[in-house]
């Protein structure tokens, strides 16, 4: 049978062997595999990526291991599974996918960039090709243990299951992205098993608990912003709300500006979503606040003068200035201290508010509504809790 003739892409070389020095025969195969994108950094220290027609070359002992590596190789390319060699690390993986998400609002970038913080300090000079399910163990681990270095050069505390898996739905999420890319083979993040969640019960107030703190926030500064808190409004729409978007005399506001701290920086815009948008009634508790804060804030003008400063915003220090909604977070705490009620989150009153509604009959689609949900199910899911005192009448309904 007369010998197969090698294959365009298997040629034989004559080598020098390392250890003995004498020269051996090896099979050298060398396979075009497309294009690539390699990374380089300039003087400046900018990276930019370059792209690089490649070929796989490789050498074998057996005429018959280079015939089957040749099989292999030509198989993966034409199927777009052979993977390039790269450069890219964790750190650049990350940054290239964050740069990516143009749609993302500025708050939930920030998040990312926060949770993924401390991926880049412990696995980012990692080539991402050689991140393994072991290194993101590791690091879930120290995380819940607690004890690494922050931005700040302060140990971190221990993180929570939730944030741990927030952490790791990102990572996996990148590791898709360079998949799709044709960068790595496997998702190592996505083998990584998750961390049980017990989710936390919300705490509310009390219809009593309600009343006391609506007859106490009338001594309070900022008596509108508590209002509009108990009405179920966001943070960020209370800190953002404008005198145009408010008309007293038809009963009505428009809830279309937000402003959110994103890290040190206040962050304008709308809603996050279509249906946080939305136009509400005012009811008169909230209309007396309102009017008489708007009485309190043209007091202000006339007793500062050139020294006030103008700002839009329904909620505003004596000043003008708009109020950072840190301070409102900072503010709740001390009035509910002040009036000798248990704590609950700034947050908590929007589940407060919901739960109310839903106490006396409000049907869960119209809260919905009122909340700025698109989903009646989530609203009742999340927002909506049994209190004691309406378990102690479901409980009478048994005599």
């Amino acid at each position: 049978m007369p010998r197969q003739q090698l294959p365009p892409q298997i040629r034989k070389v004559s080598i020098r062997d390392r250890k003995s020095g004498r020269s051996v025969l090896r099979y050298e195969v060398t396979v075009d595999t497309g294009t690539r994108i390699d990374v380089k950094v300039d003087e400046a220290g900018l990276s930019k990526s370059v792209t690089r027609r490649t070929q796989s070359r490789r050498r074998y002992a057996t005429e018959q291991e280079a015939r089957a590596a040749l099989a292999a190789t030509l198989n993966s390319v034409n199927n777009g599974l052979y993977v390039h060699t790269s450069q890219l690390t964790v750190a650049m993986a990350i940054e290239y996918w964050l740069e990516s998400k143009h749609s993302l609002k500025p708050s939930s970038l920030h998040g990312h960039r926060t949770n993924l913080q401390p991926v880049i300090a412990e696995l980012g000079q990692i080539p991402i090709q050689k991140l393994t399910k072991p290194d993101i163990e590791s690091l879930v681990r120290n995380l819940r243990e607690g004890g690494l270095p922050s931005p700040s050069g302060r140990p971190r505390k221990p993180w929570s299951a939730r944030t741990v898996n927030y952490m790791l739905s990102l990572v996996t999420a990148i590791l898709a992205d360079q998949m799709a890319q044709g960068n790595v083979i496997r998702n190592v993040g996505a083998m990584v098993e998750r961390l049980s969640v017990e989710t936390p019960e919300m705490q509310t107030l009390t219809r009593a608990e309600v009343d006391k703190l609506l007859h106490h926030i009338a001594r309070e500064q900022l008596p509108q912003a508590w209002q509009l808190a108990m009405h179920g409004m966001r943070r960020g729409e209370i800190a953002g709300l404008r005198w145009q978007d408010v008309d007293l005399d038809k009963g009505k506001l428009k809830v279309t500006n937000t402003r959110i701290a994103v890290g040190k920086a206040i962050v304008e815009g709308p809603p996050k979503t279509k249906k946080s948008r939305r136009t509400l009634p005012i009811s008169k508790p909230l209309e007396a606040v309102l009017r008489t804060a708007k009485a309190q804030q043209a007091r202000d003008r006339l007793l500062l003068g050139a020294d006030y400063d103008e700002t839009p915003y329904v909620v505003r220090l004596p000043s003008g200035h708009a109020v950072h909604p840190n301070l409102l977070t900072f503010r709740w705490g001390k009035i509910l201290e002040n009036a000798k009620l248990r704590h609950v989150r700034l947050h908590d009153a929007r589940h407060t508010c919901a739960t109310l509604m839903h106490l006396q009959g409000i049907p869960i689609a119209v809260i919905a509504a009122w909340l700025g949900h698109a989903s009646a199910a989530f609203t009742l899911s999340v927002y909506a809790h049994s209190q004691e005192d309406a378990l102690a009448e479901a409980a009478g309904s048994f005599s």
